[in-house]
């Protein structure tokens, strides 16, 4: 897929993802972040405890949860987390895109940023 995402107006993704989508949600990934263990091999194929990985390379990931509503709720690392922790809520769909121009975050409620993500097949 190719996704955008842009948050106050600075785009993190615009190029290649990869994108799955099931009837909740979608995950979106630049598949560029490398986590590691204290022993420098990568997190996904070696054995180690969360509080110990560390990013050794920045790259975009995220989720964006679907409400009945048709309201969703999009997570991300901030180019740099091991975790999608910050939130938006408020995304309501518009196309191939989800998009809030005045979004709360989950975790600040007087934080608004303007949040839009797109997801289209190649």
């Amino acid at each position: 897929a190719k996704c955008l995402l842009q948050i106050d107006g600075k785009t993190y993704l615009d190029d290649k993802c990869q994108f799955t989508s099931d009837g909740d949600g979608d995950f979106f990934s630049d598949q560029k972040i490398l986590v590691t263990c204290p022993n420098g091999r990568d997190a996904d194929t070696t054995s180690c405890y969360g509080y110990e990985q560390t990013v050794t390379r920045k790259g975009v990931f995220g989720y964006l949860f679907r409400g009945d509503d048709g309201v969703a709720r999009l997570c991300w690392n901030e180019g740099e987390m091991r975790k999608a922790e910050p939130c938006f809520e408020g995304l309501t769909r518009r196309g191939a895109c989800w998009l809030n121009p005045s979004a709360h975050s989950q975790y600040n409620a007087s934080m608004v940023s303007s949040v839009k993500f797109c997801a289209w097949a190649k």
